[in-house]
């Protein structure tokens, strides 16, 4: 649907802008849908990695600011492990009683020349955008209370969370929940990351490595719940949105796997799609893939949305069926098992005889 946008010219007088604050490594793929319509301005505190992302993509912009809620000296501790550097000190004792506590281990102590996100865009000129994402190793709230003349025009944001003090004592979820919220943006989705404890290491959710090559510890697939990737976005029904922003957050919805609140949009305003592709055509292309089939929406939408076999899982299982969803390995869990399930029913048995 969002490429079907593009391409009728959607986002051609004003490109869609993205600025990723901790770009280290480079941006999301999913962004190149908006092709030659997009404008993307990354930050990281290192300056020869913004060079080197720099020389990659045209549309791309990377600054070495660091970023914070104003504009002072404070001290970055740089990790061993260059993605875990941050303004807050992880607690050394605490983060090494898990597989991933060599990562955090402070290398040097540098002071930095702080600015706000909204002075950085600005000495650039750039005085607005549609989508923020901001993982900044625990400085989260204050790079985002420092944009906070950006915020009323932006469509979402993308940032990371902590769930507990005792990582580094930065702000924790709830505090940063409350000031989205004050801002008018809703929790759309949460992607939690785990790490499991060194007396016994479940396998890895990917592959990290150190800036030399070597294999790093990371995220596993099972393990205390420590952090999370947020997702705020605007419920804008029921609102008189302009026409930009309507078609910015249906395409936002779809980019982050949320079709059915594009189609909502969609089908509350018809005439505003509708003059760039015929809406029903754009709710075709929302309507999921489901076990092989593809179908119109109005194909999807007469079939019987609660009894309908096509969209209910199998013998009462969670559909789709991997019990851990983001790991794409051979890992199954314990009470998964083919071995567990064959003793379990054998006592099931043993009870009615």
């Amino acid at each position: 649907m969002t490429a079907a946008l593009v391409e009728a010219g959607a986002f051609k007088e004003q490109p869609f802008t993205v600025v990723d604050v901790g770009a280290r490594g480079g941006v999301a793929s999913y962004w190149s849908v908006f092709g030659d319509d997009l404008r993307i301005i990354g930050f990281d505190l290192d300056p020869d990695e913004c060079a080197r992302l720099n020389a990659i993509d045209p549309r791309t912009q990377y600054l070495p600011f660091a970023l914070d809620r104003q504009s002072h000296r404070r001290t970055v501790y740089v990790a061993n492990y260059s993605a875990s550097s941050s303004f807050y000190r992880t607690d050394a004792a605490y983060i090494d009683r898990f597989t991933a506590g060599q990562n955090a281990v402070v290398m040097s102590e540098p002071m930095l020349e702080t600015t706000t996100l909204s002075a950085a865009l600005a000495s650039i000129g750039l005085y607005s955008a549609d989508f923020i994402k901001v993982d900044a190793e625990g400085a989260e709230l204050e790079i985002l209370q420092g944009a906070e003349d950006l915020l009323p025009n932006l469509q979402g944001i993308l940032s990371e969370m902590r769930f507990t003090k005792k990582f580094c004592g930065c702000p924790e979820y709830w505090e940063v929940e409350k000031y989205l919220r004050e801002q008018s943006f809703e929790l759309y989705d949460l992607d939690v990351y785990r790490l499991s404890k060194k007396a016994l290491p479940y396998p890895y959710l990917y592959s990290n490595y150190f800036d030399d090559g070597r294999p790093a510890a990371g995220p596993s697939t099972q393990g205390q719940v420590l952090w999370a990737d947020a997702l705020y976005l605007r419920d804008l029904l029921g609102t008189a949105p302009k026409e930009r922003n309507l078609i910015t957050a249906a395409c936002l919805f779809e980019i982050f796997g949320l079709s059915d609140c594009a189609a909502e949009l969609i089908l509350a305003h018809r005439g505003t799609f509708g003059a760039l592709v015929p809406s029903d055509e754009l709710l075709n292309l929302l309507v999921p893939e489901v076990k092989g089939q593809r179908l119109t929406y109005k194909q999807y939408m007469d079939r019987d949305l609660v009894g309908d076999p096509l969209l209910r899982p199998a013998n009462g299982r969670r559909f789709p069926e991997p019990v851990i969803p983001q790991y794409d390995g051979e890992f199954v869990a314990s009470w998964d098992s083919k071995k567990v399930r064959a003793s379990l029913w054998k006592r099931l048995l043993s009870l009615f005889r």
